[in-house]
């Protein structure tokens, strides 16, 4: 199945992994809701350059901790481009700190954009989806918290593990019409504050030898929305083979 047409939203859709995944799904020939919040820029130019490419794209600001806001972009989205066929949960909160430093402004942030958000804006969108009998969800989450804890990102990887149960729930209660899975990226992109060292002993970790790439993310999510329409409630780890690599 090719998206031609097909109108797609990807959360947090201007930077980084999420702008891999607008990318690789306007190349299959989806219309692309861009949401992003504090990234106007960097939407406005990733629209410029799919229009520039004869895509059909449009950037949407909301903040999704803010439930009037997160309701108005599926409004928004609908009423400008057509019926979401295709959501992207892929905005995401990562914050480093140890469990007994971590308060409860940082837990709450995480959630609401982690975990709150992805489950209020699939149950917006999912309506229309479950009235034309069509839809597809896929949830960005991570190895971090979808399958291994992290030390030192207790609140990150709680809200993905949330996220990794919702899939899954979700799987069973939209079927037979609507498919929800997941991809958990590895390492993808790790910080640029790592030293030569650290990157190293990191890299070793890894089976195939190599850090993922914000492409190899969005090939998977592309697999998931047009492969199989037999393929529901999964998580798929990208990650290298590091799940089973050393420990």
């Amino acid at each position: 199945m090719r998206l031609d047409g097909r109108v797609t939203l990807v959360t947090g859709g201007a930077i980084r992994v999420g702008r891999a995944i607008v990318q690789t799904l306007a190349g299959d020939g989806a219309t692309v809701a861009v949401h992003h919040h504090g990234s106007a820029d960097a939407a406005q130019a990733l629209v410029a350059e799919l229009r520039g490419q004869g895509r059909r794209a449009q950037a949407f600001r909301a903040d999704l901790g803010d439930d009037a806001q997160l309701a108005s972009l599926v409004a928004e989205v609908e009423r400008t481009l057509g019926p979401i066929q295709v959501l992207v949960n892929s905005a995401a909160r990562f914050t480093r700190a140890p469990f007994l430093e971590t308060d409860a402004a940082t837990l709450d942030a995480e959630w609401r954009l982690n975990a709150r958000a992805p489950f209020l804006l699939t149950r917006a969108v999912a309506r229309g989806m479950v009235e034309r009998r069509e839809g597809v969800v896929v949830n960005v989450l991570d190895i971090g918290g979808a399958f291994v804890p992290w030390r030192n990102y207790a609140a990150y990887c709680m809200t993905k593990a949330a996220l990794h149960m919702l899939t899954q729930v979700l799987a069973l209660e939209l079927a037979p019409h609507v498919r929800v899975n997941g991809v958990a990226p590895g390492t993808v992109l790790p910080p640029e504050s790592l030293g030569a060292e650290e990157r190293e002993r990191l890299r070793a970790r890894i089976p195939l030898e190599r850090f993922g790439t914000p492409e190899d993310v969005a090939a998977t999510v592309c697999f998931l929305v047009t492969g199989s329409d037999f393929v529901t409630g999964q998580v798929i780890a990208v990650d290298g083979g590091r799940l089973r690599g050393t420990p």
